[in-house]
């Protein structure tokens, strides 16, 4: 009797994806309890949360709401020099499980393989769909790239140069260049994938060898690859920036967030001083190696903040602003993955 073959992902087992994103989510929940418990008093943090105005509480879902709506609209964008059937609905479906798998995995490892999969399950092929998201990566950091540039020179940078981040001891203002550095280095990788494929394919032959089944299928998908990319160049400008300036929507919505937020906990706070300091803030995270920058992210909120906020505030603002920024959006947008491998893992 033939063995049943057990359901894959990209090459990787539907139950290892399920527990693997359990595992993460009870992780994240874990820490968001702890930052309260090893506090120095818990339980008035704990009791400062009841002082968020729920007045507040609908713009802060609404702007969560507008990042899914603008990653949907990146999505959509980048997708149409492949299939441009592929609805907006999907796009966003799309959009809120890479986004929420981004923030369960370290340095947002799980971001790629989320959208790739979402539109394999649509339709497209792996190279496409992996053109597809080498260009949304372009594209979120060529945005946040110009956005931290402009906080820098508004004066944000001088906020977080003398911040200490528990990474090697570096200074926040350290950090900020080394991840400039990795963006640049990021962007100089794809570049070099759609200018010269023939050196890549070298380079793949060299470390995987040649002639062998699988290794044929990986060189074929990334000539897919290669097409898919070159599509931005010859047909796709507008729609590349199309898809960077859906950052304005998918980004700018998480740095009003934390204006928002602070004013949910106090009556007065300098809209624009607050919004640049949270660009700077979702520019470090971006390549931070927790998930989400947990723990890195919950130390620099908190310097930024505090100018800002009495001492039991502290903590309390930290919390609200990472419900709304991650945890609603890990809710939806993990449900959604759930559902997908779900569904596959039955079939």
């Amino acid at each position: 009797m033939e063995e049943r073959r057990r359901p894959t992902v990209i090459g990787i087992p539907v139950a290892a994806l399920q527990w693997g994103l359990i595992v993460f989510v009870g992780a994240s929940v874990a820490g968001f309890v702890l930052a309260f418990l090893f506090s120095e008093d818990w339980a008035r943090d704990f009791a400062s949360l009841s002082r968020f105005n729920p007045e507040w509480f609908l713009p802060a879902a609404g702007l969560s709401v507008v990042s899914w709506l603008g990653g949907g609209l990146r999505i959509k964008a980048l997708v149409g020099p492949h299939d441009s059937r592929l609805s907006y609905f999907k796009c966003v479906q799309i959009s809120m499980a890479s986004t929420a798998m981004s923030y369960l995995t370290p340095s947002s490892i799980g971001s790629g393989p989320a959208i790739v999969y979402g539109l394999m399950r649509q339709g497209l092929t792996f190279g496409r769909a992996a053109a597809i998201n080498a260009m949304s990566f372009l594209a979120n950091v060529v945005f946040l790239s110009l956005a931290g540039l402009f906080a820098w020179a508004l004066g944000a940078g001088g906020k977080v140069a003398d911040i200490r981040v528990p990474v090697a001891g570096l200074s926040a203002g350290a950090l900020y260049k080394w991840s400039a550095w990795a963006f640049g280095l990021t962007v100089t990788v794809i570049v070099v994938l759609a200018l010269l494929p023939n050196v890549a394919r070298e380079v793949i032959r060299r470390i995987m060898g040649s002639g062998h089944p699988r290794i044929e299928r990986v060189l074929n998908g990334f000539d897919e690859l290669h097409v898919g990319i070159v599509a931005y160049w010859e047909e796709g400008k507008l729609l590349f920036l199309a898809g960077t300036l859906s950052g304005v929507l998918h980004f700018g919505s998480r740095f009003v967030l934390g204006y928002v937020v602070l004013r949910g906990f106090v009556a007065e706070a300098p809209f624009m001083e607050v919004m640049l300091l949270h660009i700077m803030l979702q520019y470090l995270l971006f390549f931070m190696p927790t998930p989400s920058g947990a723990g890195i992210g919950e130390l620099l909120t908190a310097a930024l903040m505090s100018p800002f906020l009495t001492p039991g505030l502290v903590l309390p603002y930290t919390a609200v602003w990472r419900l709304f920024l991650n945890y609603g959006t890990v809710a939806f947008g993990g449900g959604i993955m759930m559902g997908w491998l779900g569904t596959d893992g039955a079939r």
